[in-house]
């Protein structure tokens, strides 16, 4: 599956985004919101350490990490 990509504005520069990515690695449908707290437990762990949400392992990786970053981020932005 190709994921939709969308181009965002973050810090002046334009970042190109692939929609649902986060989602789908977590194994969390598109239309829920990811809870604040699992991204803050997800980006406390280190790259290699596993979680399990829900029944599904986690396995944390450099891109994961990336990913709840941006996540985190853009939820932040909401809020302004």
């Amino acid at each position: 599956m190709a994921y939709e990509k969308e181009e965002i504005e973050l810090g002046g520069k334009k970042i190109e985004i692939k929609k649902g990515a986060l989602s789908k690695q977590l194994g969390i449908p598109i239309e829920k919101d990811i809870p604040k707290s699992l991204l803050r437990k997800l980006k406390k762990m280190k790259v290699g350490e596993a979680t399990e949400y829900k029944g599904k392992n986690i396995k944390i990786t450099r891109l994961l990490k990336q990913r709840v970053s941006l996540a985190m981020t853009l939820k932040g932005m909401n809020k302004k």
